[in-house]
């Protein structure tokens, strides 16, 4: 039964305080209007109707795009969708949005209320809506209280510093010759994050032995692929869905690391995400 979500301090919807809630967050069974039958899964954000235009709930750094999905598919489940990064381990997420209406890119800072797109229909929808998720310290949570402001969602850069402390992070240790630039390109970022990051006020002036923190667990290697580290509750589908891929493929380029079972991923296993 749906119902109206009111006082909302941090939208996704550009202009409202309010929407209409179609499926809350957690376990559920629905019906499938286009497959006509029952469906049941954990359902990790809520499906919000009310609205059009979707904004950033707050700023944060897009690390997960994508725009060319046309219709209901189960094989891109989240169809056209924006990812941010918020600091402090969260993430916002923004899924089935209208074909080629997303307005940023990946790596992009959009603010607290820029544009992302337009409400859609697109991946496991039956009609328009917004599903909207909030992922902290790699486990979904119920973004209601967070569109509320009973819990905050961090303005990316506000926090960032704080963030050395994070037991997840990489520890690279500067050897010589090393440039922050060097560091970043080996780690799917920036040297202006990393120096952000680490508190470093002269990106130019590193020096051996130094510890660096990397904020995520990416990498590229030779082919320009990603290595990624899986972390405690992650899923081949979470894990496609930041990379703008299918569970399936990462399945099968790594099925001699997951093994026969693509539902069970171990932390600390190391998966290539071919680009």
């Amino acid at each position: 039964m749906g119902y109206t979500l009111k006082n909302i301090k941090s939208s996704p919807f550009e202009g409202l305080d309010y929407s209409y809630i179609t499926s809350d967050f957690g376990n559920r069974t629905f019906y499938n209007d286009v497959t006509k039958k029952y469906d049941s899964n954990f359902h990790n954000g809520i499906d919000m109707t009310s609205g059009t235009n979707i904004v950033a709930a707050a700023t944060g750094k897009v690390t997960g795009i994508r725009n060319n999905i046309n219709g209901y598919t189960t094989t891109y489940g989240s169809g056209n969708h924006v990812i941010l990064y918020h600091g402090n381990n969260i993430y916002t997420v923004y899924y089935h949005m209208k074909y080629g209406s997303i307005k940023v890119k990946a790596g992009d800072i959009v603010k607290k209320g820029e544009l992302l797109g337009v409400k859609g229909a697109t991946g496991y929808a039956t009609g328009p809506h917004l599903h909207f998720g909030v992922e902290v310290n790699n486990q979904w949570v119920d973004p209601k209280d967070y569109l509320l402001g009973k819990k905050i969602i961090p303005n990316y850069g506000d926090i960032i510093n704080t963030e050395i402390t994070n037991t997840n992070d990489i520890k690279y240790i500067v050897k010589r010759g090393d440039t922050l630039s060097a560091i970043a390109s080996l780690y799917n970022t920036t040297y202006q994050e990393l120096a952000k990051y680490n508190n470093i006020e002269n990106p130019n002036l590193i020096i051996t032995g130094q510890v660096i923190y990397i904020p995520n667990f990416k990498t590229k290697n030779a082919d320009n692929n990603i290595t990624y580290i899986v972390k405690s509750g992650d899923t081949l589908w979470d894990i496609a869905n930041k990379y703008n891929t299918t569970w399936q493929k990462i399945y099968k380029d790594n099925e001699n690391v997951i093994g026969s079972n693509p539902n069970l991923i171990i932390p600390g296993q190391k998966l290539t995400i071919k680009r």
